[in-house]
């Protein structure tokens, strides 16, 4: 009876130990599984990261830009007598003018107008006068203008940056010509971040600032000052421009 039953409990052992290598097996295949797929994930390449776009660089080389008669270009002159002093104002400005934005003394070319009969002193008949024969004989002569011909700026315009130097050109008044030289200051605004969404005030391109001064001599245009006004009138004038001038709509 011994011997029959080590002989039963025999197999069951067996079978238990067969149980037990199975199960051995199966771990040591999921572990193998569980870490092929970490070395899979430790080896996939990571998805590629968005690269934000390049900003937009400002544009250059030649730009148009436009004068508006709106009133904000103005002329001024200004006649500094022993005994008076006499300053007049022009809003209607027009014209327009192209830079290269990138080097100015590589291109600078256009036309600055002024009405004669838009200038202003304050004093109705005294710009009745000016207007007359004697002066700046606005019927033959209704136009002053400035025709540019070069600039000594050679630094970009930068935005918001203003840059200095010496604007040339013809300037035309009672229908003589002579060559000038200007004094000027020069500020590129571009129409973004704290100055857009203007266009409710005319304020709708990106624009030049452009402020300067010369002087010019009443006889080298063919005015002469009567001998009884001449410790009231200046032959030299000192005109001073405070530009704003907008980008063209065409322009690239």
């Amino acid at each position: 009876m011994k011997h029959e039953s080590v002989s039963a409990s025999a197999p069951r052992a067996s079978h238990v130990a067969s149980i037990r290598r199975g199960g051995v097996a199966l771990a040591v295949m999921l572990s193998a599984v569980g870490l092929g797929a970490d070395a899979r994930a430790q080896q996939a390449p990571a998805p590629p990261v968005a690269t934000p776009p390049a900003p937009v660089a400002a544009a250059n080389g030649p730009q148009r830009f436009d004068l508006r008669p709106s009133g904000q270009s103005r002329v001024l002159f200004t006649s500094d007598a022993p005994i008076e002093t006499v300053d007049g104002i022009s809003t209607q400005t027009t014209g327009n003018f192209t830079v290269d934005v990138a080097n100015p003394s590589h291109g600078l070319s256009g036309r600055i107008e002024v009405g004669a009969n838009s200038l202003r002193t304050g004093v109705d008949l005294r710009d009745e006068h000016l207007r007359g024969p004697s002066w700046f004989d606005s019927a033959r002569f209704p136009n002053i203008t400035l025709q540019l011909t070069g600039t000594d700026i050679s630094a970009p315009l930068a935005p918001n940056a203003p840059v200095q130097g010496t604007v040339r050109g013809h300037f035309t008044m009672h229908g003589v010509t002579r060559d000038i030289a200007a004094r000027l200051t020069v500020r590129r605004i571009p129409l973004a971040g704290e100055y857009a969404g203007m266009g409710a005030i005319g304020i709708d391109a990106d624009m030049l600032r452009v402020q300067g001064e010369f002087h010019v001599a009443l006889t080298d245009f063919g005015i002469s000052v009567p001998m009884l006004l001449r410790l009231k009138v200046s032959n030299d004038i000192r005109v001073r421009v405070d530009l704003t001038a907008f980008r063209h709509a065409g322009a690239q």
